[in-house]
């Protein structure tokens, strides 16, 4: 089927992942195998656990003369499990999107540079690592029962212990409404000089660790590593260790002042925080009976 759309593209990649566990009945609750890893066993992949310089893990294709398999490498200094987890099938779905010819050259025929690419195929692989931890379908039952609201992600977390980043992109992926969700961390991220991090009045400087968007909220995005404002309600949260409803604008790397309902949680040392354009879907109890 010929790919035309976002949402299509989307649709193929959760489908394979969805037809990878069936297959190989791998359960909906995953987690990294080490080098002996049984879904990228099944899929061909090599693992190898090896220091890095720069990241935590990467992804090489196979090529005909020296590298018969592809490879993933992932750093055994890396001690969170819940981030190895979610970067080892990050790296899963930069094999699966890779390997599908129509699905890469749709990716390919919308970005507009190299970077562009990049950074698109990291947000499907995103998507698809957190199809691999905690199925949409599950998300979905859950905000179709209780409603959508950042609330959900304590909840879900006691179930699928796995991956706060999955689920969070999850409930941007099944959210029926506009929003944006991010993840804010207060820990130095790479990619960000640390100097950037620190101030004279040392207040945490929070940066966003991950992003995702709801299916409906087509354009922009907002960009991994955008530092967050100091007087932002997400900075609030954090300093307070407190969840706050409240409007403030969206935190966008380009600086566009476009203000929303933000809702926001402290959990377990990072704010969570929805930008909802449109107003959320309710619980089955709130919502007004037709009778």
């Amino acid at each position: 089927m010929e790919i035309s759309t976002f949402r299509e593209a989307k649709r193929r990649l959760i489908d394979q992942i969805t037809s990878i566990k069936e297959e190989y009945k791998l359960p909906d609750f995953l987690l990294y195998g080490g080098e002996n890893d049984l879904c990228a066993k099944n899929l061909g992949i090599k693992v190898e656990e090896k220091k890095m310089d720069y990241d935590f893990a990467g992804y090489l294709p196979a090529n005909s003369q020296n590298r018969p398999q592809p490879i993933i490498w992932i750093d055994p200094a890396d001690l969170d499990l819940e981030h190895k987890n979610f970067t080892f099938f990050h790296e899963i779905s930069h094999h699966l999107i890779r390997e599908d010819a129509e699905l890469y050259s749709f990716l390919n025929q919308i970005a507009d540079r190299n970077q562009d690419l990049r950074m698109l195929e990291d947000r499907f692989a995103d998507i698809g690592a957190a199809e691999f931890l905690i199925p949409s379908r599950v998300v979905s039952e859950f905000i179709a029962e209780k409603g959508f609201s950042m609330s959900l992600l304590p909840e879900l977390d006691i179930i699928f212990p796995a991956s706060k980043p999955a689920i969070t992109i999850q409930l941007a992926q099944c959210a029926a409404h506009k929003c944006f969700i991010i993840i804010c961390a207060n820990n130095r991220s790479d990619s960000i000089n640390s100097s950037t991090l620190s101030n004279e009045n040392n207040v945490p400087r929070l940066y966003i660790q991950y992003s995702s968007k709801s299916p409906s909220q087509e354009k922009y995005f907002v960009a991994k590593n955008t530092l967050i404002p100091l007087d932002h309600v997400i900075n609030k949260v954090y300093i307070s260790r407190t969840d706050i409803k409240s409007r403030d604008r969206i935190p966008f790397r380009t600086k566009t002042e476009w203000v929303t309902d933000c809702d926001a949680i402290y959990y377990e040392g990072r704010v969570f925080a929805s930008f909802n354009i449109e107003q959320p879907s309710q619980s089955r109890e709130l919502q007004p009976s037709l009778f």
